[in-house]
Order: structure tokens, then sequence, then C-alpha cells
């Protein structure tokens, strides 16, 4: 009897905390997976599969360095078209994604690596990010993201 009444509250924790537990990481796999594909689809051109991922609000934001574009229109438009038109043979990639999640809204830090040869020459840059998305029914949208780089040095 007294065996059964010291595992009540541990089978309590286990039927109320393990299932939130277990949701939330399904949640950091798909927040993770959502940020990984921004780069992914700028990589492969995909500007079409980019908009699924972006919020499509005007009060968007896009941050690279200390240049800002306003929504999704904007970015596509106006950056990312023009940038991606100028890159040959882009690597692209998005690690060491850390997703946090909290209700209906999760933030990303990142670290990046991009590599391309453009019009001046062969270029390869590291940085970090963060991206925040919000939950829109049963999906993740970028709502802000916001990358900061430079040049790779040679040798590291």
């Amino acid at each position: 009897m007294t065996w059964g009444l010291l595992m009540l509250p541990v089978l309590i924790w286990c039927g109320a905390v393990v299932p939130v537990l277990r949701a939330q990481t399904m949640e950091k796999i798909t927040v993770r997976q959502v940020v990984a594909a921004v780069a992914l689809l700028q990589e492969a051109n995909d500007i079409a599969g980019l908009d699924t991922l972006f919020a499509p609000n005007p009060w968007v934001e896009i941050i690279e360095g200390s240049g800002v574009n306003h929504g999704l229109t904007d970015y596509r438009n106006n950056h990312l078209k023009p940038e991606l038109a100028e890159m040959q043979d882009l690597r692209f990639r998005f690690f060491d994604i850390a997703p946090q999640v909290r209700g209906n809204v999760a933030w990303a830090p990142f670290r990046y690596e991009l590599a391309a040869d453009t019009p001046s020459g062969h270029v390869e840059v590291e940085g970090r990010g963060t991206a925040i998305l919000e939950r829109s029914g049963k999906r993740w949208l970028v709502v802000h993201l916001h990358t900061s780089g430079r040049r790779k040095t040679p040798g590291g």
C-alpha cells in the first residue's frame, strides 16, 4: 500500500509531463527543419518553396548585416532574386540550430556557411543568425530572420 502511494505522484507526473515533453521535442524538430529549409531552398534557388516558409505579412523583417527588408515580397524581389542571380555554385547551410518553443512562438539561433562564385570572385562567408517563427495553424512560419556574417579568413 505504501509503495502504491509513493508511486502515485510519479505516475501522475509521467502521465502529465512526459506527453508535454514529447510534444515540445516534436515542435523543436519541426522548427529546426523549417529553419534549415530556408538555407536549403535558397541554395536550390527555389523561390516558390521559400514563399511557403515565411509569413506573408508586410511586418515580417529579414535583416542581413545592416540591410533590412520589410516583408517577404520586398526581400524576395529586391534582395534575394538579384543576389541569387549573381551567384554560381552556391553552397549555403544553416547548422547548430538550437530552437526554443514557447506556445505559438519559437526562436532559433544558428550558425551558417555560404560559398559561391560571383562576378567579383569566389566568396566564403561564415556567420550567425536568429530566426523567429510563429505557429499558424499546424505550420511554423518565419516572421523575423537576422543574419550577420563575415568572409572566412584563409586557414580558419
